[in-house]
Formats: C-alpha cells, structure tokens, sequence
C-alpha cells in the first residue's frame, strides 16, 4: 500500500444518536460496511475489555461506542459477536461490570471468551515462527479492532496495534512480556506481527474519552471528543500520536512496524479525511511514569495465580447474578 487513510470525526460524548452519526461518517469515509462486510457474515468485533472497570474508568472501549458497532453490522444483515481475553478476570466479568453485556444482550450479540486456543503458523513473519490466536479469531469472516486511546505505563501509550493482543488467548500475554519484553523491541514486534496476521477489516477507535496518566487501567479519563478510523491500524496511530502529541520515535509499536513494513506508520505516507489533526490536538495530555515491559519469570507465575483465582471469583459472581 503506498498511502493509507485515517478519518478524523468529531464525537462530543457518549449519545446514541451522536454515536450513530460519527461512526456511520467515518466508516462512510473509508467507502461503508458493505466493503468488507456481507449479509450472513460472522463478525468479530474485538474492543479493548482490559479488566472488570466501571465504564466511566475509561479502561475499556466505552459500551454503547461497541454496542453502535455492532447495531450497524446487524443492519447490514453480519452476525456480529464480541470477544476478547482480558488481561485479568473473564470477559464476562468486565462486560458485566462496564454495561457492555446488557447492551448486547439486547441486540442478541453474543459475547465469546477467548478460551479455545490454536497453533498458528506465521509464515508471512520475520521475527516469530508461530503465534497462539483463539479458535474464534481464525473461524470469522472479518474482524473489527475496536480500541481505546489511552496512556499505557509499559508502552507510553495503547492505540491500534495492541488491542489485537487481546486475541492471544488468557496468560499467554503475560508469557509473550517474559519472552519478550527484555530484548531490543521485540515485544513491540511481536505485537505488530499479531496485528499483521490477523489483518482487522478496519479499525474504529474510542477516542471519544481516552485515558491519561498511568494507564492503561488506572489512568485518569481524558476528554478528546473523536472517532478515528482507518483500514491501516499503524496509519491510524501515527495520527493519534499527533493528536496527543506523543512522540512517535517513543511508540514501540510504530517503530517496529516501521522496521517490518507492517502497514503505513510514515506521517508522509498518511491522508487525513474530516477534521484536520492542528483542529483537534489535545495540548497538555499528560503521559505516564514507565514501567519496564520485561516480566521476570517469578511475576509470570504470580500473574497467572492472581489471574486464575480473579477468575474464579468473577465466575462465581456472574453465577450469582444469573440466578
């Protein structure tokens, strides 16, 4: 691809009917739903669902940003289902606790733990041999990256490019920090190579309020006002590093798609459609204390502890609130 494109939309709050319009523009900009989505089509729809946050955290993509989503791929006939793997608790858990699971339920979107995991040859890669994806991730017609903006104390920020990390199923993730995370930028390439492989049909970003300061849970919310989108993740996070005023050479992720040649990160290479970026920076957005990607192999195991009995108690809970 020699050039990509990213809409800019403005998007004041959280309204349905402000939703609608915004998302339905910017996915209109980039030529609508119906050039990658059919009638009959299994879509996944993959947000940001970190852990079980109230929405107004602004640690997940927001419920009703997702929920627009998905209303719109029903109404071009898809068979939308959101799924995700948290990176502490069950999917479940944080839909539960963030609205989303209420808002699906109406819609009849089911929700899918990423719980099924595959062996997945990357053949198209230059770092990494194979990946483990969920079953569900390889068996969709499309995916759509539905993520979040927001500060990320290991990675300065989380846009595009990581929210398909999320599709490595349960603790895994925290196995790829103690693989990888201590060498050069390999995580970072990692991570990129997990997008390239899953190419999503498009990307529509949650940047309506992001998160700032020691994200990427405990953040504080930010507000930003925008929908962004694009079919380029890469190109899509170069402009929201513009946006907040990141500096790309710090964006682990652009680097190594940059070193790659995973989708277009060059600025040069970027046409903007909608609002231009000197009309909606954000001047004082503020970005976190770094933490060190690498996780040491006694963490590991005590992440997947913490996690394993976080689990169990949410699981008990939703149990609970079925009955």
């Amino acid at each position: 691809m020699d050039r990509a494109r990213v809409v800019i939309q403005p998007a004041a709050r959280y309204d349905p009917d402000v939703l609608a319009r915004a998302i339905s523009t910017a996915v209109e900009s980039l030529g609508g739903w119906t050039r990658w989505v059919r009638s009959g089509d299994r879509i996944l729809v993959k947000p940001n669902c970190i852990s079980a946050t109230p929405a107004e955290q602004q640690a997940q993509t927001h419920p009703l940003f997702v929920a627009e989503i998905c209303r719109q791929l029903i109404d071009c006939g898809a068979k939308p289902f959101v799924g995700d793997s948290p990176a502490w608790g069950s999917l479940r858990a944080a839909a539960a606790k963030s609205g989303l699971a209420e808002r699906l339920e109406r819609l009849g979107v089911p929700l899918v733990e990423f719980v099924h995991p595959v062996k997945v040859e990357n053949s198209g890669g230059r770092v990494y041999r194979h990946f483990v994806l969920d079953r569900a991730v390889r068996e969709t017609d499309a995916v759509i990256n539905v993520p979040k903006l927001k500060a990320h104390r290991q990675l300065y920020v989380t846009l595009a490019i990581k929210n398909m990390f999320g599709c490595v199923p349960g603790k895994r993730k925290a196995w790829w920090h103690f693989k990888a995370g201590s060498y050069e930028n390999y995580f970072a390439r990692m991570l990129c190579e997990v997008y390239a492989m899953i190419r999503p049909a498009v990307t529509v970003m949650d940047a309506i309020v992001g998160q700032e300061g020691n994200g990427p849970i405990r953040g504080d919310p930010r507000p930003i006002g925008l929908v962004l989108a694009s079919t380029d993740a890469p190109a899509l996070e170069r402009i929201a590093c513009e946006i907040i005023g990141a500096e790309p050479h710090r964006v682990r992720t652009l680097v190594a798609a940059a070193e790659l040649g995973v989708g277009v990160p060059q600025r040069g290479r970027i046409d903007v459609l909608g609002a231009p970026t000197e009309a909606v920076q954000v001047r004082d957005f503020r970005f976190p204390q770094p933490l060190p990607i690498g996780f040491s192999l006694p963490r590991v195991v005590k992440s997947t502890l913490q996690n394993a009995w976080i689990t169990r108690r949410q699981s008990s809970g939703v149990r609970r609130a079925a009955t």
